[in-house]
């Protein structure tokens, strides 16, 4: 009997690996090189009003890039995302407690998580977007009042 339950175990065992082994790679069309941010929002509670980031794109020269821009152009650069509010609103906006959300495209992975609350005040904090051919670009997302 233990015999038996070996070799059944041992053919699964090889079955799996041999079923890996033959594993397609991912079809082009499913794997993408983007690792930015085409938006970004804060509010001070999951159900407040929503306050647009401004995003900087900065090529691998540290040259702002401005209008369209193609994933090369801002290759090996990085990224900068402020949100200025109104010194007006400052009783009602606690930039050290946001909440924070943000639109990528396809298979785009951002660490640390988003979940949560955010201290967003002083230097801010810095998130990493990792493409799903595994390129990297770091943002530093900042809030401050003006």
């Amino acid at each position: 009997m233990k015999t038996i339950k070996k070799t059944t175990l041992l053919i699964a065992c090889l079955f799996m690996a041999a079923s890996l082994w033959n594993c397609a790679k991912a079809d082009p069309e499913f794997v993408h090189d983007t690792n930015t941010i085409s938006q970004m929002v804060c509010r001070t509670s999951p159900a407040g009003a929503d306050y647009r980031g401004v995003i900087y794109e900065y090529d691998k020269e540290e040259n702002l890039v401005t209008g369209a821009f193609t994933q090369q152009d801002v290759e090996g650069g990085y990224g900068l995302i402020l949100f200025p509010i109104s010194l007006s609103l400052k009783n009602d906006v606690d930039l050290s407690r946001v909440y924070l959300r943000a639109t990528v495209t396809w298979d785009e992975i951002i660490s640390p998580s988003l979940s949560g609350t955010h201290d967003i005040t002083g230097d801010g904090i810095m998130i990493t977007v990792t493409s799903g051919v595994g390129t990297t670009r770091q943002y530093r997302i900042r809030g401050l009042y003006e």
